[in-house]
C-alpha cells in the first residue's frame, strides 16, 4: 500500500467536504439575502440579519459588500425567472394555439409582473446598479444565453427562414426593450400598463417575420 497515495486521497476528500460546506453556506446566504431584501427592502436589511437568517456566523458574511450582494442576488433571480420560462418553452413543440409573439410575451410577463409588484425593490436595484463600479461582474453572458434561446424559438417557428442572424437581431431588440421597460418603471417613467403594451408591441413587431403562415399576428389581449 502506498501510504502517500492514501494520505493524498484523504486530504482530497477533506478538501471536497470543506468545499461542499462552503458552497452550501454560500447558497444559504444568497437565498436568505434575497428573501430579506424582498420582504424588508435593501436599506432595512443588514449583513448581520442575513447571517442570522442563513444560520451562519457574522464573520462568514462580514467581508461581503451588501450592495454587491444585493445586485448579484437580484440579477440571479431575474435571470432565473426569464431563463426558466424560456427553458420550459424550448422543450415544447411548436403548436397551433399560440403565436410566437404570445410565447415570447409569456417568457417576460412574469418578470415584468414581479417588477411592477415590487417597485421599491426595483428602484433600489436601479440605484445600486448605477452606483456600482467596474468590479461588478458583467451579466452579458446570461443576456446572450437568453437572446440565443429567443432566437432559437423564432427559427423553430419559421422553419429556418428567416434564419439565425435575423432571429438574433430580433431577440436582442426584444431584450433591450424589456431591460429599458424595467428601468423606466424603476425610475417612475410611464405606467405598468404602458410599459407592458410597449413590450407587447415590440415583440409583435420583431416576431412577425417568423410567424408561421396562417397564424394570427401578435399577443392576444
Amino acid at each position: 500500500m502506498n501510504v502517500f497515495n492514501v494520505r493524498k486521497g484523504k486530504n482530497l476528500q477533506q478538501i471536497g467536504i470543506r468545499q461542499r460546506g462552503q458552497d452550501q453556506r454560500a447558497s444559504r446566504v444568497r437565498s436568505s439575502a434575497l428573501e430579506l431584501f424582498r420582504t424588508r427592502g435593501f436599506d432595512a436589511t443588514s449583513v448581520r440579519d442575513i447571517a442570522a437568517a442563513a444560520g451562519v456566523s457574522v464573520g462568514t458574511v462580514a467581508h461581503l459588500d451588501k450592495a454587491t450582494l444585493f445586485l448579484d442576488v437580484m440579477e440571479e433571480n431575474a435571470f432565473a425567472l426569464v431563463g426558466g420560462a424560456l427553458e420550459r418553452l424550448s422543450s415544447e413543440q411548436v403548436g397551433t394555439s399560440l403565436t410566437l409573439a404570445a410565447e415570447i410575451w409569456g417568457v417576460f410577463e412574469p418578470s415584468l409582473t414581479q417588477i411592477v409588484e415590487n417597485p421599491e425593490l426595483t428602484r433600489a436595484y436601479l440605484i445600486a446598479y448605477l452606483r456600482a463600479d467596474s468590479s461588478h461582474a458583467s451579466s452579458m453572458g446570461e443576456v446572450n444565453v437568453i437572446c440565443a434561446g429567443i432566437a432559437a424559438r423564432c427559427v423553430k417557428h419559421s422553419g429556418g427562414d428567416p434564419g439565425v442572424p435575423q432571429a438574433m437581431l430580433a431577440a436582442s431588440a426584444i431584450y433591450a426593450v424589456f431591460f429599458s421597460a424595467t428601468f423606466a418603471l424603476a425610475g417612475g417613467f410611464g405606467s405598468a400598463v404602458e410599459m407592458a403594451q410597449w413590450l407587447r408591441d415590440l415583440i409583435t413587431q420583431e416576431t412577425r417575420p417568423f410567424e408561421r403562415a396562417g397564424m394570427s399576428i401578435g399577443v392576444p389581449s
